[in-house]
């Protein structure tokens, strides 16, 4: 009998059928026309992180754990009626003790530089399978993304009590898998520029007369040995296998090979070749090998991702090489829309920022300037109000910090606005919402205007296994404080304050 679960949910695997060990991870998706989906694994140790290059089985590196993970890069098995998109075979008792977790993910091939994402991506689905019986154990069905991801932590499966369970993750990244490397402590090698062609030799002088005998050339000296393995690792190169019979050959090989160069895992067995870049019509004659060949164009940088519907979510990038996502600042901004009265008087809005708390040992709070609770960093609640805008016209708003360090303490946070004095007029205020942490910044507009209610919960950060935060749009609103708590679960009580 399968075991259904959803987000966040986590189920027994091997305490739920004793005796299991060889099992299937498979996964399943329907894609728009051109768009190009990989499937990876992460084996994980303490903390973690990956502790070497073979620890990322994908399509350059099919095999891993002493050959306890194999992906199968052939023909795919059917099992309870089903052919999955890709299909990984695990043998858990062959799984080295050094690794704690096995992460599963898909990414989409070139997507920032195809401006392609997750919206173009249905019915994701991870399921494990007992290999030798043929049976569905565990089905995590993906629910929705909020289409700005190129790649997704689907699931993951983690020891605990000498027993294998299951976690449904269901965050998603932006960076593709070069992202999610990083995330999970693995080096990637950035692709280099092509070289400039090589200038002509000048002719050779002809030779001078001599009279005395010409010496013999000094013997050629022996290439220096290869350095010993170990040390500091070569970055991982994350290209595909290129196509068969076309692209620039490899320079053949004149001795040992560079220390320094980054390492290219082995292309598997049937992978799929990189796909060759359309030729736009009427393409110009390539340069004469006099003149230097043009550099590639840079790929599109993603510096911002708005958020625009209910339930949009996307999770925060760990800082590079580090293990820790860092400071996360929240800025609240708006635009005093100043309107003159009868009597020549100006209206405004002040609008205020703060948030709801909950931490992992129970404790529950509110960050705010009305009743000056400002929060602390660096002890609980971990989340400090740096400054109230009375004014709206004050660049750099209202903000609010978050000490990313103390992810693991930290269970989830609703942020919220509010407007202190003037109407509840939100199209009036065009309040923005900005979170910074990492990677690009996360935009949240509150700019569904219709309500009157003076309160608004604009994101739901919440914990995401103890390795990073996810952001929820919620641009949900509500008359006050106490009507906010209860849509939300928290239970505090409230009276009156000031600032």
């Amino acid at each position: 009998m399968t075991t259904t679960i959803i987000r966040g949910q986590k189920a027994d695997l091997t305490k739920s059928n004793p005796g299991l060990d060889r099992i299937v991870v498979g996964m399943g998706w329907q894609a728009s026309p051109g768009v190009d989906l990989d499937f990876s694994a992460f084996l994980l140790g303490p903390g973690s992180k990956a502790t070497a290059d073979e620890d990322l089985i994908f399509y350059g590196n099919p095999a891993g754990a002493g050959g306890a993970m194999q992906l199968q890069t052939g023909s795919r098995s059917a099992y309870a009626g089903l052919t999955d998109n890709e299909q990984v075979s695990i043998s858990l008792g062959s799984v080295p003790a050094a690794y704690e977790r096995i992460a599963f993910s898909l990414t989409l091939y070139e997507g920032e530089q195809r401006r392609q994402n997750f919206a173009g991506v249905d019915g994701v689905y991870l399921r494990i399978v007992d290999e030798r019986g043929g049976s569905e154990l565990i089905r995590f069905t993906l629910d929705r993304t909020s289409g700005v991801e190129t790649a997704i932590v689907v699931g993951e499966l983690y020891r605990h009590n000498g027993e294998w369970k299951f976690n449904a993750v269901g965050s998603g990244y932006t960076g593709g898998l070069a992202a999610l490397c990083g995330s999970f402590g693995i080096d990637v090698a950035e692709p280099a520029p092509a070289p400039p062609a090589p200038a002509p030799a000048p002719p050779a002088p002809p030779p001078a007369p001599s009279a005395q005998p010409s010496k013999p050339a000094p013997p050629a000296q022996p290439a220096p040995p290869a350095q010993p393995p170990g040390g500091t690792r070569s970055p991982l190169n994350l290209g595909r296998p290129s196509q068969q019979g076309g692209g620039t050959p490899p320079a053949p090989s004149s001795g040992a090979p560079d220390a320094a160069s980054p390492r290219v895992l082995p292309p598997a067995p049937g992978a799929r070749p990189a796909p060759a870049p359309a030729q736009p019509q009427g393409t110009p004659p390539a340069p004469s090998s006099s003149a230097p060949a043009p550099a590639p164009p840079a790929a599109p940088s993603l510096q911002k991702i708005e958020l625009t519907k209910r339930g949009d979510k996307i999770s925060l990038e760990k800082k590079a090489g580090t293990d820790s996502i860092g400071e996360i600042l929240i800025n609240l901004n708006w635009n005093q829309r100043k309107s003159t009265g009868f009597f020549g008087k100006t209206s405004g809005v002040d609008l205020d920022l703060g948030c709801l708390f909950e931490l992992k040992d129970g404790r529950k709070g509110t960050v705010q300037a009305l009743g000056r609770a400002f929060g602390s960093l660096n002890d609980e609640p971990y989340v400090m109000l740096d400054g109230d805008d009375r004014t709206g016209t004050k660049a750099g708003g209202e903000n609010m910090r978050i000490n990313g360090a103390r992810l693991r303490d930290i269970k989830r946070i609703v942020v919220y606005a509010f407007i202190y004095e003037g109407a509840a007029n939100w199209a009036q205020a065009d309040g923005v919402v900005t979170i910074k942490g990492g990677g690009p910044d996360i935009i949240v507009r509150m700019d569904e205007h219709g309500s009157r209610k003076g309160m608004c919960a604009v994101a739901m950060i919440t914990n995401v296994g103890d390795q990073t935060f996810s952001i929820e749009r919620l641009v949900e609103y509500f008359s006050g404080h106490r009507e906010l708590d209860q849509a939300y679960n928290w239970g505090l009580r409230w009276q009156t304050g000031s600032k």
